[in-house]
């Protein structure tokens, strides 16, 4: 998942601000980063780790919320559908039944 949002400066600069799952935790389950700049300057982030999809989703809503608020405006979202391993697992093995049945 990642979503970007922008609002001008008043310096005439724009002002990005990029939420993502892409970067792993060793210390939590799932992670979220979050960073921003201005313009062409450097970038600062902030990694957060959570141990349960539900407080990183609490967490996003409550940024993507604030930030909307200041003034920001979605840019780029892309959220790809993840399957639970669960649900993998038991796909895997309706499949594998139905091979060994038609076999």
């Amino acid at each position: 998942m990642i979503i970007t949002m922008y609002k001008p400066g008043a310096n005439g600069s724009i002002r990005y601000y990029t939420i993502h799952d892409r970067q792993p935790l060793l210390t939590a389950k799932y992670a979220l980063t979050v960073a921003w700049r201005a313009g062409e300057g450097r970038e600062r982030d902030k990694i957060y780790g959570f141990d349960t999809v539900t407080e990183m989703d609490r967490k996003i809503r409550q940024v993507f919320g604030r930030k909307t608020r200041d003034g920001y405006a979605l840019l780029y979202s892309f959220i790809r559908e993840r399957s639970p391993i669960k649900e993998i697992d038991v796909a895997a093995r309706d499949v594998a039944a139905r091979d060994v049945a038609g076999a």
